[in-house]
């Protein structure tokens, strides 16, 4: 885990709070079976909401773009943060990374075809890993029409966040829980925490 931030990109934010961490190094345990993965991830999910919307418009409508599939497990956890009065929109944007290129491939797409007034929106993804999924959803929302996006994971690797936060750095910034220092052959966040829609789900090889 890196723990000086100072040489990272200006428009990224690493968690402080110690709670986070502990959770972090929790998930990095490949023992947590699916059910205390999906509890810790929404433990985290809560805290960095809070982080990620201290300076949020109350009057605003703004979007919660959850990246299919493991962002799924941050979305309630994240909505639950927001005012019962606040007008939030939940979109779905489907991303898989093809195993032998590990470029982003995209399946799903729930955006409306005309953006409805909505400037400000945020981005659930558990993990940054090479930075592709992450470039390829911020330049959907780009074209689509939004004036700035807050993407938020628990978990990136260095090489992956400074890619992601190069691709529009005036208009996105990124609420982190922690940061690896780099990525495997397969892609993977080492040390990491593995591949977390498996873990998440219970599918797959997860180790």
């Amino acid at each position: 885990m890196i723990a000086d931030s100072s040489s990272l990109p200006g428009n990224v934010r690493v968690s402080s709070n110690p709670f986070v961490q502990t959770k972090v190094n929790h998930l990095r345990d490949r023992k947590v079976n699916s059910a205390g993965v999906r509890i810790t991830t929404a433990e985290i999910s809560r805290i960095l909401a809070v982080e990620a919307t201290k300076d949020a418009n109350p009057t605003e409508k703004v979007g919660l773009i959850v990246v299919l599939r493991s962002g799924l497990a941050m979305c309630d956890a994240f909505l639950s943060q927001f005012s019962p009065d606040a007008d939030v929109v939940v979109y779905h944007i489907g991303m898989f990374r093809e195993r032998a290129s590990l470029q982003p491939v995209e399946y799903y797409n729930k955006l409306p075809n005309t953006n409805p007034d909505i400037k400000r929106v945020y981005i659930v993804d558990p993990l940054v890993a090479t930075g592709g999924t992450s470039e390829a959803v911020i330049e959907i929302l780009r074209d689509w029409g939004v004036e700035h996006i807050t993407f938020v994971c628990i978990l990136a690797s260095k090489t992956g966040l400074e890619r992601a936060a190069a691709v529009w750095p005036e208009g996105t910034d990124f609420v982190v829980g922690a940061i690896d220092e780099g990525i495997d052959e397969k892609g993977f966040i080492v040390p990491g925490i593995g591949d977390i829609g498996d873990r998440l789900f219970g599918t797959g090889d997860s180790k």
